[in-house]
């Protein structure tokens, strides 16, 4: 038991840590290929646009209304596809 109370309390330090260089270097955590700007126009095509990099993003994303944000992960559509029945 005390092992198991030692393995969560090493990781949530680790947590910390991360979350903690987050906040003091974005422009490390934050690449040019983490976000991208996809819209569909009125024919339907997909465009993509260039967004800002680094802290800059950071601080946009940071400012942005909820609408305006949509988060996708390629991980989660996959465990998604996994239980849905065709």
């Amino acid at each position: 038991m005390k092992e198991a109370a030692l393995w969560l309390k090493r990781g949530m330090a680790v947590l910390a840590a991360l979350s903690f260089f987050g906040i003091l270097y974005p422009q490390l955590c934050v690449l040019e290929d983490t976000c991208k700007v996809v819209y569909q126009n009125a024919s339907g095509e997909m465009e993509e646009i260039t967004v800002a990099e680094g802290s800059e993003l950071y601080y946009q994303l940071l400012s942005a209304e909820p609408e305006e944000i949509k988060i996708k992960s390629r991980l989660w559509e996959l465990i998604s596809a996994y239980f849905v029945k065709d």
